[in-house]
């Protein structure tokens, strides 16, 4: 059993324990063969073991599940094939947007270094005002970390916020188990879990995938709080 597996098995048990039915409803099956291959084709070089053994539990989710702390859900493989390219247009706007002003931002190793880093980030995960996590495929100390990109910020490279997919769900996992959450983005405060009660909703796929309210008896549904 792989490190993303037995993470994850973790994270569903602990669902399972307090009954949070609406959480585990919203996950996809595993991914397809033929979706699969479509996202291997997609891009121009191998895809990282861990973001396929995630893919092989659950193609992503519906937008309203609330697994993942930061309010991030987690995508579908045909949603990832256009990730690097779009990661690509949102850089040339960033990098445009601080040349036309006579200004040169620097990068980890300098000025626009890495141009093209944006080549190999496959996105993992999306909030819904557009944040994202990110896998990033680039070989050397980077290769396999989830960071977080936002196209609105100020850093047009993200931020590392986990060395693996394993190391991000197992966090989650001791989380939940312990009850103490996972860290803060600037570590100084947390996303602490609990259980509450929610009405059911379903997703409308013309409205872009939105969460709508329908009648029925409350649902329990893991919730984040910050502390």
């Amino acid at each position: 059993m792989s490190d993303v597996v037995r993470a994850w098995s973790r994270i569903e048990n602990w669902l399972r324990r307090h009954r949070c039915t609406a959480d585990l409803d919203a996950l996809y099956p595993p991914v397809s063969q033929e979706a699969l291959r479509s996202l291997e084709d997609a891009v121009p070089y191998p895809l990282h073991p861990q973001l396929v053994q995630w893919l092989g539990l659950h193609d992503g989710a519906l937008r309203e599940c609330s697994i993942w702390p930061f309010r991030f859900s987690p995508i579908r493989a045909e949603e990832m094939e256009d990730g690097p390219q779009w990661f690509g247009e949102m850089f040339e706007e960033f990098r445009g947007a601080f040349t036309d002003d006579g200004l040169e931002p620097e990068g980890p190793q300098g000025p626009w270094d890495p141009p093209n880093a944006y080549e190999f980030w496959v996105p993992l995960a999306v909030t819904n005002t557009g944040e994202y996590l990110a896998v990033d495929h680039r070989p050397g100390d980077t290769y396999g970390t989830v960071r977080e990109i936002d196209c609105e910020g100020s850093d047009a490279w993200g931020v590392v916020l986990w060395e693996s997919l394993a190391s991000m769900f197992a966090e989650i996992a001791a989380g939940l188990e312990s009850g103490s959450g996972v860290r803060g983005r600037g570590r100084t405060y947390r996303h602490v879990p609990q259980v509450v009660e929610a009405p059911p909703t379903i997703t409308v796929p013309s409205m872009f995938g939105a969460p709508v309210v329908i009648d029925g008896e409350p649902v329990h549904r893991l919730d984040w709080r910050i502390e």
